[in-house]
């Protein structure tokens, strides 16, 4: 059985160890010209849907971390601000926040929040692309069977109605 806690586990995560080759190859399958036909467009369909999914797949557990990070920053925030800045000697609450602004620890959670923030920006716009692609194959697609099915194989011929040879017409009349 799996758990959205194994799903999910970010015990020892860290953005910059997500691991995106599978990403990178699937988009170096998508063609880079405008050239396509059915059957690229038929294999193009699986591998934007596996780009999408595993993009997908990697937010929820971003946006996890961040809801941790959160919780990091603020602890940080307050640390220095009621802590570190009384230690050093700070007494204005002014100067507290000014000092837990800009103190080592606030500075590092920040840079990983924003770090995180810009990590599933990154695998949003990409699924976008993933996704986007596999639209224009599958509207590729229904244009070419549209193509297909109105070609002149009588199904969608002229309309001009013709005498069948079954009917006899009289001449001499």
């Amino acid at each position: 059985m799996t758990t959205f806690a194994q799903i999910l586990n970010i015990k020892e995560f860290s953005v910059k160890d997500i691991d995106l080759s599978v990403i990178r190859e699937l988009e170096g399958m998508l063609p880079k010209h405008k050239i396509m036909d059915k059957n690229i467009a038929n294999k193009i369909l699986d591998v934007t849907l596996e780009g999408v999914n595993l993009c997908n797949e990697k937010i929820p557990v971003i946006d996890r971390w961040l809801g941790e990070l959160d919780s990091k920053k603020n602890k940080a925030w307050s640390q220095a601000a009621l802590v570190k800045a009384k230690q050093a000697g700070y007494k204005t609450a002014k100067d507290k926040e000014w000092f837990a602004s800009e103190d080592d620890d606030f500075i590092s959670v920040m840079n990983e929040i924003n770090l995180a923030k810009a990590a599933k920006k990154w695998l949003e716009n990409k699924a976008s692309y993933f996704s986007m692609y596999h639209y224009r194959c599958r509207a590729f697609i229904k244009s070419d069977n549209s193509a297909e099915n109105s070609s002149s194989h009588g199904v969608y011929g002229y309309n001009i109605d013709v005498q069948d040879d079954t009917t006899q017409v009289d001449w001499t009349k």
